[in-house]
């Protein structure tokens, strides 16, 4: 792999590399970490404590996640800090794999609290995990969707079905989203059966295995590239980022058609600004 501190918009294809390199590993520990936050539903779902959601956070820019975060920390210096810094940082994505490990050494450092101690902290631990799986599936989104799940939101609003159901078949828990809700409200309405058909399916369906894994990566970097401001890409550039730098493009073949394939999904996957 060709390694290069080549600039595009805001952030390097190194560090591209690094949040890629990032993700498999954090998907599969917060998978972990939700089967064991779960252990504790007494705790989450009790009487004495606020309602545990995270619908409400589809609405905002990923960005503005780490903002709540820091809401949550305020009483903790340190942990206040790193979020402030991810929260400042100009390629904040990018920065996401350096925050987690700051956030892992940090607990990893300080006394485990006691039992009454993690009982009493249950429910800014709940709070905080629900931004935390507003974070995990708005990434998902981008994987599957080529978009953060608040764009998707932005797109119901403007009446777009195909967004509605894309988003919950991301997560279920959208439907929490008041423009969804008014979508189906309308639906409901005027009986409008083909559409709950559709509901009903996005609610109870899976994924399929959608094209090779690389296509999902290279769906993510294009949203990331899109967020530090790298929207006009040349045919060059896109052959050093995808080809050389990050080997998620093949260009091995005997005719021309890999240039033009690759300036397509570009063009595909990029935001209506993004043109050369």
């Amino acid at each position: 792999m060709t390694v290069t501190r080549n600039v595009y918009g805001k952030t390097t294809a190194e560090s591209l590399r690094l949040f890629l390199e990032f993700w498999p590993d954090f998907s599969d520990e917060f998978v972990d970490a939700w089967h064991e936050i779960s252990k504790e539903k007494e705790h989450i779902f009790g009487e004495n404590h606020s309602n545990f959601s995270w619908y409400q956070f589809y609405e905002l820019p990923i960005k503005e996640h780490a903002a709540l975060q820091i809401e949550d920390f305020s009483q903790d210096e340190q942990l206040s800090k790193i979020f402030q810094n991810l929260r400042s940082s100009k390629d904040q994505i990018a920065a996401i794999p350096a925050t987690c490990g700051q956030v892992d050494s940090y607990f990893e450092e300080i006394e485990p609290p006691t039992k009454d101690e993690a009982v009493a902290l249950m429910p800014l631990v709940a709070v905080n995990f629900g931004i935390s799986i507003s974070k995990y599936h708005a990434v998902r989104c981008v994987l599957y969707h080529g978009c953060f799940l608040n764009e998707l939101i932005d797109r119901v609003r403007e009446g777009d079905d195909k967004a509605l159901f894309d988003a919950i078949r991301i997560d279920p828990t959208a439907v929490g989203c008041k423009s969804i809700t008014l979508r189906i409200s309308k639906a409901a309405f005027l009986q409008d059966t083909k559409f709950f058909t559709k509901l009903k399916a996005s609610i109870s369906g899976k994924f399929g295995r959608r094209e090779q894994d690389n296509f999902q990566k290279m769906r993510l970097i294009f949203e990331v590239l899109y967020e530090v401001g790298a929207t006009r890409l040349t045919d060059k550039q896109l052959y050093q980022l995808f080809v050389e730098e990050l080997e998620l493009y093949d260009w091995n073949a005997e005719d021309g058609g890999k240039e033009k394939a690759l300036r397509k999904f570009a063009d595909t996957y990029m935001k209506q600004n993004a043109t050369t």
